[in-house]
């Protein structure tokens, strides 16, 4: 990965995150630029939930992504409408700009695990691709199963 830019101003403690409110429901948020193909895929299993944000240049050139920091992505988890956990929350990420190349067809994949001990009800997942010049923001809506 290149890093390219000068590292910016650091205060001490400073995390970033995406902070866009959320909407209601199971929708497309901002989408995918038509450069990128992406899918939002969520996958239950016991006392977790598997979040997968799959990117994809869909383009017959190389598409340079570039990140106003070291974070490329989030994953957030709302119920009626409000945020009950957000990947990035507790995390700080270098304050420097940074480029990752996608050749034509290449993939990245960006997963996490939410734990979800003793929950159930209906929820909604959100995945972030974090580059300025190629945003993506995707939900969908999933069930946790009474126990």
């Amino acid at each position: 990965m290149a890093i390219r830019g000068m590292v910016l101003a650091v205060a001490a403690g400073v995390a970033v995150g995406c902070t866009a409110a959320p909407g209601p429901g199971s929708e497309q948020m901002g989408g995918s630029p038509e450069e990128l193909g992406s899918a939002l895929n969520v996958t239950v299993a016991g006392d977790s939930v598997r979040l997968e944000l799959h990117v994809t240049n869909a383009t017959e050139a190389p598409l340079l992504l570039e990140f106003p920091t070291s974070q490329r992505y989030d994953f957030a988890v709302l119920e009626g409408g409000a945020e009950v956990w957000r990947w990035s929350s507790d995390m700080m990420f270098a304050q420097a700009l940074g480029t990752e190349e996608l050749l034509p067809g290449e993939s990245r994949r960006y997963m996490t695990n939410w734990p979800v001990p003793g929950r159930a009800g209906d929820y909604v997942a959100e995945g972030r691709l974090t580059s300025t010049n190629y945003p993506v923001a995707l939900r969908t809506s999933f069930r946790l199963p009474v126990e």
